[in-house]
């Protein structure tokens, strides 16, 4: 749901008969992992996330890059024409879908996903190499060990 946008319903019962109002939600995306066409509005997103971060040095680049690609143009800002797409996210998938998801339902674990992006948890390293174990050495149980989440 979050990543292919949702309706948001917000209830205001003193408003009568126009108490609900409809809002489409997208979270962020993930500024780990993405493909970026050659076109002139992508070029112009970069430069706007290249020069804010020059003069924002402790700005978040996630942050940045996510405000630059959605903010609409209002008095005193001209958004971007850059246009997103969500790719499939059990083909280009995070460590969340994965450990959570995935490795529990036997239908869904018979996807080959293209990439694993492990940015869920602080345990990379031991993750991906049992992600390595589960997908190209074909051992079934690599990932049954791990909990859903992170151990702090």
């Amino acid at each position: 749901m979050t990543a292919y946008e949702f309706d948001d319903v917000f209830d205001e019962p003193d408003m009568g008969g126009a108490r609900y109002a409809h809002t489409m939600r997208v979270w962020v995306y993930n500024s780990g992992f993405f493909y970026i066409r050659p076109t002139l509005p992508s070029i112009e997103l970069l430069d706007r996330v290249a020069d804010r971060l020059s003069w924002e040095p402790t700005s978040w680049d996630q942050a940045v890059f996510n405000e630059e690609l959605f903010f609409p143009s209002h008095p005193g800002y001209d958004g971007l024409l850059a246009s997103r797409r969500t790719m499939d996210f059990y083909l280009f998938m995070n460590s969340k879908v994965l450990f959570k998801t995935l490795r529990k339902n036997t239908s869904l674990s018979k996807f080959k996903p293209v990439i694993i992006h492990v940015n869920y948890h602080t345990d990379k390293l031991p993750r991906m190499l049992a992600i390595i174990e589960f997908y190209v050495n074909s051992k079934q149980d690599a990932l049954k060990s791990f909990p859903d989440g992170s151990n702090f």
